[in-house]
C-alpha cells in the first residue's frame, strides 16, 4: 500500500526529531486510518466535513512533544473505509467505533478528545455517553450534538444557515461526480485558507488529494443523512445518547467569532448542556479554527491541558 503523502509531508516539515507515523484500525467497512507521533498521555483528533487528518498537523506539532497524538480520518474520508450502509454514521456507533479505536491505542486508560466540526459533534456527545473513559473533551467551530438539534428545531436563523446540510443529504455520488463538487468545495475551504496565508500551496495540494474521490465526499455528506433527518421532523427521538445529558468532564469550545456556520446564541446556551465548560472566542477567525491562525487556537488548547492533563514529568 502506498504511503499517505500527507505523512510523508508531515515528516518533512516536522520540528524536531519525534516523526510521523500512518496506520491502520479495523478491517472492511470499520477500518479507519490515523496518523500518530509521540509519547505520553493520548489525545485523539477527529475532524470534520470536508477533511481529512491533516488539518490537525499545527496543533499535533505543539503537543507531541509530551503526548501520544493521533489523529484520525473519519469514517467516509480519505484513506479510512467508506461504508455505504447509513448505520455505521450514526452518531451512536461512530462513539462505539471511537471507543474500540481509543482501547486499541491504550487499553482502558482514559484519553482526550479534541474535534472540529463534525467531529466536535461527536466528540461532545462521545463525553456524554462515555464520561469514564476521558480526562477532557475539546470542541470547535460546532456545538454538541443534541444542542444543534435543538438549535435546527426552534430557530429560524439556524435553519436557513444549515440549509445545505438539507441539500447535501440529497446529493447521490452521480451528482457529486457530475457536478465537480469535490473541487467546489476544495475551492471554498482550502484555496481560501492559502490566499489567506494559512496553508501552503503544496498542503492545499494535499487536501486537494484528499478530497479528490467523490466517494470521499459522499461519505462525509453520510454524515448529515444518518443524523439528520428534515429539519420539520427533527424531534427529541434523534438526540444521543439521551436528550439533556450532561457533560461531567472538564470540557472547552473553541470558537471564531468570524463563523457563520452556527448562530452565536448556542455560545449562552452550551453551559446547561456542559456545566463550567471553558468557552474560547478567537477574533477574526472563520471555521476552520485548527488552521487559520492556528497559534491562537494552539495557546488555548495547551493552557487547558496543562490544567487538566498533565504530561509525566
Amino acid at each position: 500500500m502506498r504511503p499517505d503523502p500527507a505523512v510523508l509531508h508531515a515528516n518533512e516539515i516536522r520540528k524536531g526529531d519525534i516523526a510521523y507515523h500512518e496506520s491502520y484500525f479495523g478491517e472492511g467497512d470499520e477500518r479507519l486510518h490515523y496518523v500518530e507521533a509521540g509519547e505520553g498521555p493520548l489525545i485523539i483528533f477527529y475532524h470534520g466535513f470536508p477533511s481529512f487528518w491533516y488539518c490537525w498537523f499545527n496543533q499535533m506539532e505543539m503537543l507531541k512533544s509530551h503526548y501520544r497524538v493521533v489523529a484520525v480520518d473519519g469514517l467516509g474520508s480519505a484513506l479510512s473505509a467508506k461504508p455505504d450502509s447509513l448505520a455505521a454514521y450514526k452518531v451512536e456507533s461512530l462513539a462505539a467505533q471511537l471507543d474500540a479505536f481509543a482501547r486499541h491505542l491504550s487499553g482502558g486508560k482514559r484519553f482526550t478528545l479534541i474535534g472540529h466540526d463534525w467531529g466536535a459533534a461527536l466528540s461532545f456527545a462521545y463525553a456524554q455517553a462515555y464520561p469514564k473513559r476521558l480526562n477532557a473533551v475539546i470542541g470547535m467551530s460546532a456545538p454538541p450534538y443534541n444542542l444543534f438539534l435543538d438549535l435546527v428545531r426552534s430557530n429560524a436563523e439556524q435553519r436557513a444557515r444549515s440549509h445545505y446540510m438539507e441539500v447535501f443529504r440529497g446529493l447521490t455520488l452521480d451528482a457529486i461526480t457530475e457536478d465537480g463538487l469535490p473541487r467546489q468545495l476544495w475551492e471554498r475551504v482550502y484555496d481560501t485558507l492559502i490566499s489567506a496565508g494559512m496553508l501552503s500551496a503544496k498542503e492545499g495540494d494535499l487536501f486537494r488529494l484528499a478530497l479528490a474521490d467523490p466517494a470521499a465526499i459522499h461519505g462525509g455528506m453520510n454524515w448529515y443523512r444518518a443524523n439528520l433527518g428534515d429539519f420539520a421532523d427533527i424531534d427529541l427521538s434523534y438526540h444521543w445518547p439521551a436528550p439533556q445529558r450532561k457533560i461531567r468532564i472538564p470540557s472547552m469550545l473553541i470558537w471564531g467569532d468570524k463563523d457563520l456556520a452556527f448562530v452565536e446564541e448556542f455560545l449562552t446556551q452550551i453551559d446547561a448542556l456542559a456545566p463550567g465548560i471553558s468557552v474560547v472566542r478567537i477574533p477574526d477567525v472563520g471555521h476552520w479554527t485548527s488552521m487559520d491562525k492556528p497559534e491562537i487556537t494552539n495557546s488555548a488548547i495547551e493552557y487547558f491541558l496543562r490544567c487538566y492533563v498533565r504530561p509525566p514529568g
